[in-house]
């Protein structure tokens, strides 16, 4: 009895001691992820196409909230491309909330983001949710899955 008291007790202890497959896939998928929201914060607001497609899978899928899908990393960049000359980001944020590991090659992330725009001498603001699927292929983390309401 005194060992199994001993063992309940000490059972946080050991499972906090050693790193289980989801934690280690979250802290492998975290640089990644980080380096993907700071750029693009900048990078929304620039306009730089190359940083924001570079995060994305070749076959990724980006779900609008209207539900349209855009295809691959090609379909991400045509996507930020078109946006219509008269609307200028003028500033932008992004807050991740959570992570979790579906599996050792698979993070959810998900959280909300905020744009202040101008168009027409007009300022609005708008903010969406989100989430992402990020998938480990060789040593990197890619999106493939973005679903944005």
């Amino acid at each position: 009895m005194k060992h199994r008291m001993l063992l309940i007790a000490a059972a946080p202890l050991l499972a906090a001691a050693a790193p289980s497959w989801q934690q280690q896939a979250v802290a492998s998928a975290t640089p990644f992820i980080d380096r993907a929201n700071t750029e693009w914060m900048s990078a929304i607001v620039s306009g730089n196409l190359d940083v924001l497609e570079a995060p994305y899978a070749n076959d990724a899928v980006f779900m609008l909230p209207d539900g349209t899908a855009i295809h691959g990393r090609l379909g991400v960049r045509t996507l930020y491309a078109r946006r219509p000359a008269d609307v200028k980001v003028v500033r932008a944020t992004i807050k991740s909330e959570g992570r979790i590991a579906a599996d050792a090659d698979n993070v959810y992330e998900w959280g909300s983001a905020q744009e202040t725009l101008r168009s027409k001498g007009k300022i609005r603001h708008q903010v969406g949710r989100y989430l992402t699927v990020w998938h480990r292929t060789g040593k990197q983390w890619l999106i493939t899955r973005n679903l944005t309401f």
